[in-house]
């Protein structure tokens, strides 16, 4: 592909993708119906409502100005940045976290667990820093594979994507502020 992985590029691909390949093949559990299938998996729609939904509500909560949702779904991300970029910083990084997170949940949608794998692994564990994070995917989390970083019933260190989000845009925010001193 020639663009770039970002969150409105995978709700792109998943929006395109379930509207050109419908399910037509048999289902388990189907029933046979009177009426035509559904163009895409409505799971996915329902997906994307609320991805676009949580984006619309985040941004009229910093701006109640904001004006109409774009009509494309894929450009909710750049309506939210422009219509949130004269906020504080704490909602902007608000922002930053939903996209981020919302991106990887595009991800797993589309079954691209390696993409989400890799990102885990290029960042440290929040509790203890190592860098020791992997993806579970039957899990939905990331986990801490340092024996000593565990929680208070010892169990090992998870972090659920929210929190993975919060900490890569937490990160970055701090790179970028220790490079402008």
């Amino acid at each position: 592909m020639a663009h770039a992985d970002t969150a409105a590029a995978r709700l792109h691909e998943l929006a395109a993708y379930y509207r050109e390949h419908p399910v037509t093949g048999p289902v388990e559990g189907h029933t046979a119906t009177v009426t035509a299938a559904a163009p895409l998996q409505l799971g996915t729609l329902d997906h994307i409502r609320a991805a676009v939904q949580e984006v619309a509500d985040h941004t009229r909560t910093v701006n109640p100005d904001a004006g109409p949702l774009p009509r494309s779904a894929e450009d909710v991300y750049d309506w939210m940045r422009q219509h949130t970029q004269h906020a504080d910083e704490v909602e902007q990084q608000r922002a930053e976290v939903i996209e981020y997170r919302q991106w990887l949940e595009h991800c797993l949608l589309a079954g691209d667990h390696e993409t989400v794998h890799k990102r885990v692994r290029r960042q440290s564990c929040p509790e203890c820093g190592c860098w020791t994070l992997i993806w579970m995917p039957e899990a939905t989390r990331a986990v801490c594979t340092n024996t000593e970083c565990v929680d208070r019933d010892g169990f090992s260190t998870t972090l659920s994507l929210s929190r993975l989000a919060h900490v890569h845009v937490t990160t970055r925010q701090n790179v970028r502020q220790a490079r402008a001193t």
